[in-house]
C-alpha cells in the first residue's frame, strides 16, 4: 500500500500539497512528502535520474545518518570543510546545495520518506529515442518575440486578397474595398505587428531607457565577453544581479588608458565619472532600470536553471544582438510550464536535466 501512495506522490506532487492543507486526513508520511516537493524536488529526483543535484535512491544507504541529517542542516559548513561533501560537489559541477534551514525533526522524516521511496520498485521506463546530436545553432532555443511572419496569418491574407478579387470580378465594389481592409490589418498582424498587443500584465518587447547606454551587442557579441563574467551571480544564486561598477572598470580602466581622454565616449564618460566619484560624499551607483520582473509570489533560480546547462538567451532572447536590452519572453507561467514539460527527448541535446518539476510548489513557495 504505501509503494502505491509513494508512486501516486512523486507522480502528483500538486495533489499530495492540496491534501496537506487539510490537517484532518493527513499522515506523517503524507507530511514527509509535501516537504520533499517543497524543499528538495527542484533538484533532487528518487529514481528519476539526476537533475540539478544527485539521485537521492539510496541515499540514505550510502552515507552515514548523521552525516545526512548534519550536511542537510547545515550544508555550507560541511561543503566547505568535509571531505565527502567537497566530492560531492565537485561531481555536481560545483553547484551548492542551498540551505532550506530545516529542524532535526523535519530532516528525520524527510529521510524516512527518501528510505521509502528508494524501496520502492521503479516505473517502468518510458521509451524516449536518444537526443540527437545538434549544430551549434539549434542549441539555443529562443523566445518567439512575434518577429518573424506568421504562417498562419499569410495564409488568411492570401484567402482575404482572392476573396476581394472575386467580389471585384462580379461587381461587388464595396465588398472588395472591406476585404481588401481586412487584408491590410492581416499584413500588418502576420508581419510583426502582433508583437505590439499583449494581454495585461505581458511586459514583452518592454526596453527601457537606460542612464547609460549599454550594449549587450557590443559587449556580448562583438567582443564575446561572457554573460556570467559581468552577472555572476546567475551562477551561484537565485539571483543573477546587476554587475558592481568595478566590474566595468576591470576592463574599462585599460581602455580609458590606451585610449586616453580624447577616445572616451561620452556614454564611457559616464561610466569613469561615477568611479571617479565613487569615495566623494555624492557618491552613488549607476541607476540602472530594471528589464525583467516576476510577481513577488514567484521563485525563480538563476542557478538552477544555469546548471541545468539552460542558455541565457533561451529565456532571454538574443541578448548578443540587442543594442538595447529588451525583454524577449512573456515569462508567463505558460511559457515555463512549457519549457518544463520538454523531455529528455524534446528538449535541446545540452539540456542535462530529465525533465523540469510541473508542481506548484517548485515555483511558489
Amino acid at each position: 500500500m504505501k509503494t502505491l501512495l509513494i508512486a501516486g506522490i512523486l507522480a502528483a506532487g500538486p495533489l499530495v500539497l492540496s491534501a496537506a492543507a487539510q490537517p484532518k486526513s493527513v499522515t506523517p508520511f503524507q507530511q514527509h512528502a509535501a516537504l520533499f516537493l517543497m524543499k528538495c524536488a527542484k533538484c533532487h529526483t528518487i529514481g528519476g535520474g539526476r537533475r540539478v543535484g544527485p539521485d537521492l535512491r539510496g541515499a540514505v544507504d550510502r552515507h552515514p545518518h548523521d552525516w545526512l541529517i548534519g550536511f542537510i542542516m547545515d550544508p555550507d559548513k560541511y561543503l566547505d570543510s568535509d571531505p565527502v561533501a567537497k566530492s560531492l560537489l565537485a561531481d555536481n559541477d560545483g553547484v551548492r546545495m542551498e540551505n532550506t534551514h530545516l529542524t532535526r525533526e523535519q530532516v528525520e522524516g524527510l529521510l524516512q520518506f527518501i528510505k521509502a521511496a528508494s524501496d520502492a520498485p521503479l516505473p517502468a521506463p518510458r521509451t524516449q529515442s536518444e537526443a540527437p546530436t545538434e549544430a551549434l545553432a539549434f542549441k539555443v532555443r529562443m523566445p518567439n518575440e512575434g518577429m518573424h511572419p506568421s504562417i498562419p496569418g499569410i495564409v488568411v491574407l492570401l484567402l482575404i486578397l482572392a476573396l476581394a478579387a472575386f467580389l471585384w470580378q462580379v461587381g461587388e465594389r464595396r465588398g472588395s474595398a472591406v476585404a481588401v481592409v481586412l487584408a491590410l490589418a492581416a499584413a500588418y498582424w502576420s508581419f510583426g505587428g502582433r508583437r505590439y498587443y499583449h494581454l495585461l500584465g505581458n511586459e514583452q518587447g518592454y526596453s527601457p531607457r537606460q542612464p547609460i547606454a549599454f550594449s549587450h551587442a557590443l559587449h556580448a557579441g562583438t567582443l564575446q565577453i561572457s554573460c556570467l563574467y559581468c552577472h555572476s551571480g546567475a551562477q551561484r544564486s537565485d539571483v543573477a544581479g546587476v554587475p558592481a561598477l568595478n566590474v566595468c572598470m576591470n576592463c574599462h580602466r585599460s581602455v580609458h588608458q590606451l585610449a586616453g581622454e580624447s577616445g572616451t565616449s561620452p556614454e564611457i564618460a559616464k561610466v569613469l565619472a561615477a568611479w571617479d566619484g565613487r569615495d566623494g560624499p555624492k557618491a552613488r551607483t549607476i541607476p540602472w532600470v530594471r528589464v525583467h520582473h516576476l510577481p513577488d509570489f514567484v521563485h525563480f533560480s538563476h542557478r538552477v536553471h544555469v546548471a541545468n546547462n539552460i542558455q541565457c538567451q533561451e529565456c532571454h532572447g538574443p541578448v548578443q544582438k540587442m543594442t538595447q536590452m529588451r525583454q524577449a519572453a512573456s515569462l508567463s507561467m505558460g511559457w515555463c510550464i512549457d519549457c518544463h514539460r520538454e523531455g529528455p527527448g524534446a528538449a535541446p541535446a545540452h539540456w542535462k536535466r530529465v525533465g523540469g518539476p510541473l508542481d506548484c510548489s517548485a515555483c511558489h513557495w
